[in-house]
């Protein structure tokens, strides 16, 4: 057995000690769970269910899309029978950094909406939802999460709200990208061309300095530098390089555009 000498042994209690004062280097780095926007479910009447994410300070847990690091936060739904989930929700993302590498994922308190469509009838008194989730939460270091969420909720004609996830859910409504603007994508380069090249075009109130399109898809990656054109016609041009993990074939490019305070959805397709 190796005998570590008194310098050695100190440097590496020291460094046990300093990890143990950091929660940046231990984890878990979130509170996470299940919320349900009402006390009960109505036969055919629509609920929405959310996965609520407390990030302590320092920590991140990622978007659909987290970029060149990073895991997206899932959930696989266990439901009653006749019962159908939605795809997830996601707010709109930050950018934020793995270590020195940038991604894309969410710094503040989010909630992944879902919503959950009951049949017409229900034969039990109450029903049990089962939301299996994984997830990654970096700082310092990054820790895998694991775990089964799981509400039971009675089946009742007037279901009351549950204010604090009214709360939850009404902020990650707010943070949805914004589906109608007047923002329009175009995307002026071929399927797999190494450089891709997009135009925006519409009412640009921002200055261009807070412009930053996330790819929803992995085409463009997180670590690439986005630089905005001004041109003469009013509209802004991108031009960046094509990930080397993007997906192939693809002939639109789906995001999020950043400008100023506003986050756009948006889907880049070649001009007709």
């Amino acid at each position: 057995m190796k005998v570590l000498s008194p310098s050695a042994y100190f440097f590496l209690l020291a460094n046990i000690t300093c990890a143990q004062e950091d929660p940046e280097l231990t984890g878990p780095g979130l509170e996470i769970g299940l919320i349900s926007e009402a006390t009960g479910v109505a036969p055919g009447t629509p609920l929405t269910l959310g996965l609520h994410i407390h990030h302590l300070p320092g920590f991140h847990t990622y978007w659909k899309s987290p970029g060149i690091v990073g895991m997206a936060t899932s959930i696989e739904w266990q439901l009653p029978e006749g019962f159908t989930a939605s795809e997830i929700r996601w707010p709109y993302p930050e950018k934020t950094f793995m270590s020195k590498y940038p991604c894309h994922g969410y710094e503040r308190d989010v909630t992944l909406i879902v919503e959950i469509t009951p049949p017409d009838q229900i034969t039990t008194k109450e029903v049990n939802f089962k939301a299996k989730s994984a997830w990654m939460c970096c700082a310092k270091g990054c820790f895998p999460g694991f775990e089964t969420f799981t509400i039971t909720l009675p089946v009742t004609k007037k279901p009351k709200a549950v204010l604090s996830a009214k709360a939850h859910l009404s902020k990650a409504f707010s943070e949805l990208p914004l589906q109608n603007h007047n923002i329009k994508g175009i995307l002026k380069s071929r399927p797999d061309k190494k450089m891709i090249t997009l135009s925006f075009q519409g009412d640009f109130k921002e200055p261009l300095e807070e412009a930053y399109f996330f790819s929803s898809d992995g085409q463009i990656s997180s670590d690439q530098e986005q630089r905005f054109i001004a041109e003469k016609d009013g509209s802004i041009t991108l031009e960046i390089a094509r990930s080397e993990f993007s997906p192939q074939g693809k002939t639109t490019i789906p995001g999020v555009l950043k400008i100023g305070g506003r986050h756009l959805e948006i889907e880049a397709k070649p001009k007709r």
